[in-house]
């Protein structure tokens, strides 16, 4: 996977969006969660909706990561006026679980790696995915998470990346 200088840059970016997010306090959490509801609603019902499935811990650690993927692109023009639906949203997350499926039925490891490596080269936001990788690896939190649980949230963050992606 290459690696181009504007991923180097926005490392910078999302290091300081996730302090940012990191030190949120209640009433700043709410204006961003407000801001969602109005421009991303869709968003917002998603990561709501984890919350009959997960322990408040995992929740906050969840929230906070749409939180970062929101701050990421809520500058971006088109993200504040075009709505992800959740037929977009549920077209892209068919083309990711397909991928997958795809990849799982290669027998050599190698063949299934170069799948995976070329799905994250058509990715535009590389920092902000490693950066969402990352907190799942480190925090404590998620590291107990039940392991189905997370791979089907970490599947719906990769799909809102893509989503958000498209319509920027």
């Amino acid at each position: 996977m290459k690696i181009t200088q504007n991923d180097v840059n926005e490392t910078t970016e999302v290091a300081l969006l996730i302090t940012k997010i990191d030190s949120l306090d209640a009433e700043s959490l709410n204006s961003i969660l407000d801001e969602i509801f109005l421009k991303q609603p869709f968003f917002l019902t998603v990561l709501l909706g984890h919350r009959f499935d997960v322990s408040p811990q995992e929740l906050e650690e969840i929230m906070k990561i749409y939180l970062l993927i929101w701050e990421y692109f809520k500058s971006k023009k088109n993200v504040q006026r075009k709505k992800v639906t959740e037929g977009y949203f549920e077209q892209i997350q068919d083309r990711n679980i397909q991928m997958l499926k795809y990849a799982k039925s290669e027998p050599a490891k190698n063949d299934k790696q170069k799948i995976y490596s070329n799905d994250l080269e058509n990715l535009k936001s590389k920092a902000l995915l490693t950066a969402v990788l990352y907190r799942y690896i480190n925090r404590p939190i998620l590291l107990k998470m039940d392991e189905e649980k997370k791979g089907t949230i970490y599947m719906g963050i990769k799909t809102f990346i893509e989503c958000f992606e498209a319509i920027e």
